[in-house]
């Protein structure tokens, strides 16, 4: 009796690490946690309650954010702003706090679940409609943005937006590169790769508060924490040398793609669609598959739409005048 539950037991760790590895390459390249994708899987596939879920994706996310800033500090020279990235620690901390405390409030599981999926919605189709915003024109060390070069807006729609990122981790266990990185890079104007790396940096603290907090609460599966802990670790050092060879806004929109079907899932929209009653997962999972293509179907067009304008305006340049 025994021997099968432990043979169970590991291939069912062997399935969790080898994913992990997959999502800790992905988050190391776009400076992100991985709970994105490790919180509905928890759910979905493992029947993980969403109030578990985050809280021990976020500890995969300490480990996926430790390996990838000794990744990115050995470089040479180093993407990572150091000041910048404690800087903004000292609001993505109390953030965290925040998002656990709220999430600890809500007792219904389905209502996060719902919580999880509108929130990353805009996340999803952030990342499918991505552009190349900024690049590293050169081998150089970046420079830290100077504060006081920022106007009053920019600067106060960083903080809020590095307060939210906190808040973003402590509530779904994802780390809060989702809006760290947008906050260094755009709003800021920190190269893509240095947003990157700073964005590891300041997920340490911030993922490290949050699991003390979560630990304290009882909220935490070691098992689940342990397996993607280390294949996020595996995949971090992959993602942090494929950083530069890998076109990101191309893999930030695949990566969009493949996000929308796990928050249909998680949501349960399909079988609410088809299968109120819950009595097919074959039926619900047909109604999701189609609500995924209704979705990134339209998505597509106007993406190829976009493409084929942008390549007709840099021809229409080439061209000489008459």
């Amino acid at each position: 009796m025994l021997e099968p539950l432990a043979t169970a037991l590991l291939l069912e760790a062997v399935v969790v690490i080898l994913f992990a590895v997959g999502v800790g390459t992905i988050a190391s390249m776009l400076g992100i946690g991985g709970g994105i994708l490790n919180t509905p899987l928890l759910i979905i596939v493992f029947g993980v309650s969403a109030q578990i879920a985050p809280a021990s994706t976020l500890v995969a996310a300490l480990f996926v954010a430790v390996s990838s800033t000794i990744a990115y500090g050995r470089q040479t020279p180093s993407p990572i702003l150091v000041k910048t990235g404690l800087l903004l620690s000292l609001l993505t901390v109390p953030g965290t706090f925040a998002g656990i405390l709220l999430r600890s409030a809500i007792t219904d599981d389905y209502l996060l679940r719902l919580i999880f999926g509108v929130v990353l919605f805009p996340v999803a189709l952030n990342m499918l409609f991505a552009k190349k915003r900024s690049k590293d024109s050169s081998p150089s060390k970046p420079e830290a943005p100077s504060f006081s070069s920022l106007t009053k807006g920019r600067l106060i729609l960083s903080l809020a937006g590095a307060f939210s990122g906190g808040i973003v981790s402590g509530l779904m266990g994802l780390g809060g590169g989702v809006l760290v990185v947008p906050v260094l890079d755009i709003l800021m104007g920190v190269p893509m790769h240095a947003a990157v790396a700073t964005s590891m940096l300041t997920m340490i603290f911030t993922a490290s508060s949050g699991t003390i907090l979560n630990y304290a609460l009882g909220q935490i599966d070691l098992f689940f924490s342990v397996t993607l802990g280390i294949g996020m670790v595996i995949g971090a050092q992959i993602g942090s040398r494929l950083a530069h060879r890998v076109d990101a806004v191309r893999l930030k929109q695949l990566f969009g793609l493949v996000l929308v079907f796990p928050l249909i899932k998680m949501m349960k929209l399909g079988q609410l669609w088809l299968d109120p009653a819950g009595t097919s997962y074959l039926i619900s999972t047909v109604g999701d598959l189609i609500i995924w293509l209704l979705i990134v179907v339209p998505i597509g067009l106007v993406r190829l739409v976009q493409v084929r304008r942008a390549k007709g305006q840099v021809t229409g340049k080439g061209k000489p005048s008459s």
